[in-house]
């Protein structure tokens, strides 16, 4: 599957509209950060495990919706892929640049806020190393800058930074999975008939 293809199953939008069709409360950016902070840490997350946490995490008994469980099985598959071939494509689900600057700051900080607790959950107590303690304590600082983000006016200044810090915890989360998997070029989870 082209990377296009895959970054089109992280839009914020689909998994928003998912969540609103399962009448789920909690925040889209803070469950795909939760994924990628655990694969990130360096553990497996079998797909069936991913879907009993989406569950506890949405406080949901299951899904009402075929489609809408397709959609998060898919997130799923494309987050891995995208963090196993290599590309460095992986993009957080964040709203996306037609929403006002302060609604793509606040789900970025949710997004850090379900990182942290995604790598607190995988149970990885292994040493860490100064970079990734690092990354982490700046993916706290940017959890907790809700208030600041809901306060950011539409500039280019502010866009200009807030465009930065994306880019800064897209490369990070990466980083962070590459330091404890191997890069596959040829991963592709979108195959393995998970949609079925």
């Amino acid at each position: 599957m082209s990377t296009e293809r895959l970054k089109d199953a992280l839009d914020f939008d689909l998994i928003a509209d998912v969540f609103v069709s399962e009448s789920i409360t909690a925040s889209p950016a803070e469950l795909h950060g939760q994924l990628c902070g655990y694969l990130a840490s360096g553990v497996t997350l079998p797909l069936e495990d991913w879907l009993t946490m989406v569950a506890e995490f949405c406080d949901i008994e299951g899904w009402k919706e075929d489609a809408s469980r397709a959609a998060i099985v898919e997130l799923y598959t494309a987050t891995l892929t995208l963090l196993q071939n290599g590309e460095f494509a992986l993009v957080p689900c964040i709203s996306d640049e037609d929403a006002d600057l302060c609604e793509r700051g606040v789900t970025l900080s949710q997004w850090a806020h379900g990182f942290l607790a995604g790598y607190g959950l995988s149970g990885q107590k292994s040493t860490l190393s100064d970079e990734t303690k690092q990354v982490l304590r700046d993916f706290a600082n940017i959890s907790g800058m809700q208030a600041d983000m809901r306060a950011l006016e539409d500039n280019n200044d502010n866009e200009a930074d807030l465009t930065e810090l994306v880019e800064y915890v897209r490369l990070s989360a990466m980083m962070l999975y590459t330091e404890h998997h191997d890069i596959n070029p040829d991963a592709d989870h979108t195959k393995h008939g998970f949609l079925h």
